[in-house]
């Protein structure tokens, strides 16, 4: 079965990586000059809510969800089952999840309510801006779900320390230790930059 989205403002991904840019830049600027990995568990638990008043939380979710964000309740939920898995590889995936929701909590639930309050009043329920659409029938930069994995990947990787990694001879597995990331992550942000990584 397709997953359904509703649609976002259609957006780019230079642009999405210049707002986590500008978040590591004004939070963790020494991530900018390689230094350490973002911090994305105090991001999440001392910042996230002061710049859009979503509260955030850890708590136990269905199996199979690691990340809820609600924008009628105005929640953002990491999985706590998540966050309390020992291996490397989940506290990295649990980072990427991190990033991921914050995104969803910062522009789209401010998106999506306005969508839904201009629809209240002109009562119209069926209005196509709040319909759910097969994810694949949506054009990738009006994605929700890809623009918080884009912003989730310069959050964690910002371009600049992450080419300058890869210019020292970083390949894959180092650029997994030095930010913290599963592999994965590391060929996406590549392939987001138009870099070979080894």
């Amino acid at each position: 079965m397709s997953r359904r989205v509703l649609a976002a403002i259609p957006r780019k991904g230079t642009d999405i990586d210049h707002l986590a840019q500008k978040l590591v830049k004004h939070y963790q600027p020494e991530v900018l000059r390689g230094d350490k990995a973002f911090d994305i568990e105090e991001f999440f638990e001392f910042d996230l809510e002061n710049i859009c008043g979503v509260k955030t939380d850890y708590r136990e979710l269905p199996p199979g969800i690691y990340g809820v964000t609600d924008s009628e309740r105005k929640e953002c939920i990491i999985s706590a089952e998540l966050m309390a898995r020992p291996r490397e590889s989940d506290k990295y995936f649990a980072r990427s999840t991190i990033a991921h929701e914050a995104y969803h909590a910062m522009v789209h639930i401010a998106e999506f309510r306005k969508k839904r309050a201009v629809l209240k009043s002109i009562n119209d329920n069926k209005h196509p801006a709040l319909c759910l659409y097969r994810q694949e029938d949506v054009p990738v930069y009006m994605n929700p779900e890809w623009q918080a994995f884009r912003f989730g990947g310069a959050l964690l990787m910002p371009e600049v320390p992450f080419k300058n990694a890869i210019r020292s001879g970083a390949g894959i597995r180092e650029l997994v230790d030095l930010f913290q990331v599963n592999p994965a992550n590391v060929r996406s942000r590549a392939k987001a930059l138009k870099v070979y990584v080894k």
